[in-house]
């Protein structure tokens, strides 16, 4: 809140080379004017207000970019949007943000609020901050719906609510409906049903816009400050000169060989009793904040600044290093760490390496520097997976499912038991079945 206030002075009061320089030390590159990406969706409000159809044209927009965001946004045209709206919504945007932050479960220790912080003051902050992303509104509802989630089941379902609210406004978040397997069966699946007809009915409601705004999502340059489940498929095809069929085949392999290894690592009992030492707060952090940056990975190429939500999960990975927890846990939060100021360390060393060279992008320092983010990345995602199938697998929703699997077993051992050769010792078995 400090850093926050001392930058918006720098700016309010003129000093606009000294905020845009320290903005830079960042590795993030600002605009002439703050809180751009809030102004994706107000200027679309502008025109189309004007009559003006937003996904084919936006003159309103700065930079003129179409609007290719989620339809549910545009139901702010019942205001009548001009540019003087753009900085109070801008500011309103940073600072429900900042104060979502006290959300957090506490550190258990000062070392531990100490790396929390180091996150919450990384580049991907900054980023999202600077441009008043609408994804810190997502970062606020997910905050909301985990701290809902220790308390009573209509406070739940509020959360629920606020979950699917994100999942509209921006599809990935979608996956943090998978928390509400915390619920009984019979609840879980009344959701799922609310869910599933909640999302029927907006896509047949706004079918012909939110075709075209998927049609829209925009991707970037491989070797950027983005980051996602196609950047190292892309980029070594791109590197290599490989078909473009190899990007779609690296991603799968790369995929499934993640959520393989990590299911895997997740259903070991080694795991789950580590994950068994956070408390209610922490695991809830945990799963909503893993969900939603395997939703963003998984689904589409993520600008810097959607990083922000490894902010979710920093106290449970804080608080597993701290105990003596497994070593992947271990390894855990030096690699979100790692992803939240990727947007600087990276920009540097291929700034510069670019310097010196003259060169950008084919340079064996550039290419190791993005071959680590990669495998950051990589591996963070894979324990990521790991801990939301160990939180999954003590729900109980998939307990109850498992013990239901496993009660035709009881059959299959008395079945056994009858075919037990003459001669055998049946009062044995008798006391076994009666123990």
């Amino acid at each position: 809140m400090v850093f926050f206030a001392f930058m918006a002075m720098l700016y309010s009061a003129g000093f606009t080379s000294l905020y845009r320089g320290i903005i830079k030390l960042w590795g993030i590159h600002p605009y002439p004017i703050p809180f751009l990406d809030t102004d994706t969706v107000l200027s679309a409000i502008r025109c189309i207000n004007r009559g003006v159809d937003v996904y084919v044209t936006n003159p309103c927009d700065l930079l003129d970019r179409v609007y290719d965001y989620s339809p549910l946004w545009t139901v702010l045209r019942v205001f009548p949007m001009t540019p003087a709206w753009l900085p109070p919504i801008g500011m309103g945007v940073d600072i429900t943000f900042i104060l979502s932050l006290l959300l957090l479960p506490a550190g258990r220790s000062w070392r531990d609020t100490r790396w929390i912080t180091a996150g919450i003051l990384s580049s991907a902050t900054l980023f999202a901050v600077e441009r008043g992303n609408n994804d810190l509104v997502l970062f606020v509802l997910a905050a909301s719906a985990a701290t809902l989630a220790c308390r009573s089941y209509w406070c739940r379902l509020v959360g629920y609510g606020l979950i699917l609210l994100a999942g509209l406004l921006k599809y990935y978040p979608m996956t943090v409906m998978l928390s509400a397997t915390r619920e009984r069966p019979a609840r879980f699946l009344a959701i799922a049903v609310a869910s599933i007809v909640s999302v029927a009915l907006f896509a047949i409601l706004t079918w012909h816009d939110l075709t075209r705004a998927l049609a829209l999502i925009p991707t970037g340059s491989y070797f950027g400050d983005m980051f996602g489940a196609r950047t190292f498929g892309g980029g070594l095809t791109e590197r290599m000169g490989l078909p473009s069929l190899a990007t779609q085949l690296l991603e799968a392999a790369m995929s499934l060989a993640a959520l393989g290894t990590g299911i895997r690592l997740g259903c070991q009992p080694c795991a789950t009793a580590a994950l068994t030492r956070l408390n209610e707060r922490e695991r809830a952090f945990l799963l909503g904040g893993a969900l939603l940056v395997l939703g963003c990975f998984f689904t589409a190429q993520n600008i810097g600044y959607r990083a922000v939500h490894l902010i979710l999960v920093l106290p449970a990975l804080s608080a597993l290093r701290d105990t003596d927890s497994l070593r992947r846990f271990r390894y855990a939060l030096p690699l979100a760490l790692g992803g939240l100021w990727s947007g600087t360390w990276y920009h540097d060393i291929v700034s510069v390496d670019a310097a010196l060279t003259g060169r950008h992008g084919d340079t064996i320092v550039q290419s190791a520097t993005w071959l680590l983010r990669e495998g950051m990345w990589w591996s963070l995602v894979t324990i990521l997976i790991s801990c939301v199938t160990g939180l999954v697998l003590q729900s109980p929703t998939v307990k109850a499912w498992s013990r239901r699997k496993t009660t035709p077993g009881r059959d299959t051992g008395r079945q056994r038991d009858m075919s037990l050769p003459a001669g055998a010792d049946l009062h044995r078995g008798t006391r076994s079945d009666r123990s």
